[in-house]
């Protein structure tokens, strides 16, 4: 979201000068007017109008030289803030990739350093929204271009169409743009900072409960510990474990195990499959936004590339992890949240 940068009156040479040359010039006159006083009661009240006009000659070469000593050293001070300022405005505006000098001894070394430290973070963070833009536009482009071709094919020569494979093909893009639009907007509330609502929840039951309504293309044999309780959001542990599933069901060739249980001091979800599996190389990849990966198990078969993504963002909001583990054949993610009840007592 844009911020609101607040109006702050940065000093300047002038500024720091006259502030400087008044403290410093208040001091003077108090200290002329102390050193007169005592002189006046030393040499008698016979010397007014002299000590006077002393007083007054040495304020009026003082003030002049405090003033302009105050100038120079002013801009000593200002002249390598004002510096800074002109090259980190300059990197902002033109050229993010470039540094700040950090220069052993330089008084705003450790400032640079800082500030260096998060140039690289707004450099890291605008390299990933034009690759994260760029294969948004990729991926919904891709549903968008089939679904414009079939209809217009259709409408090239409405009599030579089916219309039934037309529609059944057309539906099959349009689901594919709304599930790329669904898990976009989960994303950016993810990346909004949000944070919603927990309770407590049987991770088992809840497990169950998502089995239930689902229609996998081959079976799924499931092994559910009771009263593995879990602290969580219901939406988005439930968002977890779909978009674990519906992987293992575009990859799994004959089977699917799911199972619950406790460990120690952690509810674990473990998937399997028997697909093609993930290569030791890409098992942090497949994690990422839009991950591409050279093997069988990509997106052909209609994920968005981002399901793993916010299944992970989640499961570290919540406190845990979910990864790729080893395994004889096939796929095993595992998800790993703490435990905050076990042994069916749900109030402890």
């Amino acid at each position: 979201m844009p911020r609101v940068r607040p109006h702050v009156r940065r000093p300047t040479r002038a500024r720091v000068t006259l502030v400087a040359t008044g403290l410093v010039g208040s001091l003077l006159v108090v200290a002329g007017i102390v050193t007169a006083g005592v002189l006046r009661v030393l040499i008698g009240p016979h010397h007014d109008t002299s000590l006077a006009a002393a007083t007054a000659a040495l304020c009026a070469v003082a003030l002049p030289l405090v003033a302009w000593s105050a100038w120079h050293a002013a801009g000593g001070v200002l002249r390598p803030l004002e510096e800074f300022e002109a090259e980190l405005d300059e990197i902002l505006t033109a050229d993010l990739g470039r540094r700040l000098d950090e220069t052993p001894g330089d008084p705003s070394a450790g400032l640079a350093h800082r500030m260096n430290a998060v140039l690289d973070r707004l450099e890291d963070a605008a390299v990933r929204r034009r690759a994260f833009i760029a294969d948004a536009s990729h991926e919904l482009r891709t549903p968008l271009t089939g679904l414009r071709a079939r209809i217009e094919l259709a409408l090239v020569d409405p009599a030579e169409a089916d219309l039934v494979e037309t529609l059944r093909y057309s539906l099959r893009d349009t689901e594919r743009l709304h599930r790329i639009v669904e898990d976009l907007f989960a994303l950016a509330r993810m990346d909004s900072g949000e944070e919603p609502a927990r309770e407590r929840i049987d991770l088992g039951a809840l497990v169950e409960g998502e089995l239930a309504h689902r229609a996998p293309p081959v079976p799924v044999t499931a092994k559910v510990e009771s009263g593995v309780g879990v602290e969580a959001n219901r939406l988005q542990l439930s968002r977890v474990l779909l978009n674990l599933l519906a992987n293992a069901e575009r990859h799994a060739v004959a089977t699917i195990e799911v199972e619950v249980r406790g460990e120690g001091a952690e509810a674990v979800v473990e998937v399997r499959d028997d697909g093609p599996g993930v290569p030791p190389a890409d098992r942090d990849r497949i994690f990422e936004r839009f991950s591409r990966l050279d093997t069988a198990r990509d997106r052909a078969a209609g994920g968005s590339g981002l399901g793993l993504a916010i299944a992970r963002e989640i499961a570290v909001g919540h406190g845990g992890r979910l990864y790729v583990a080893d395994t004889a054949h096939g796929a095993r993610l595992v998800l790993r949240l703490p435990l905050r009840y076990g042994n069916g007592d749900a109030s402890g």
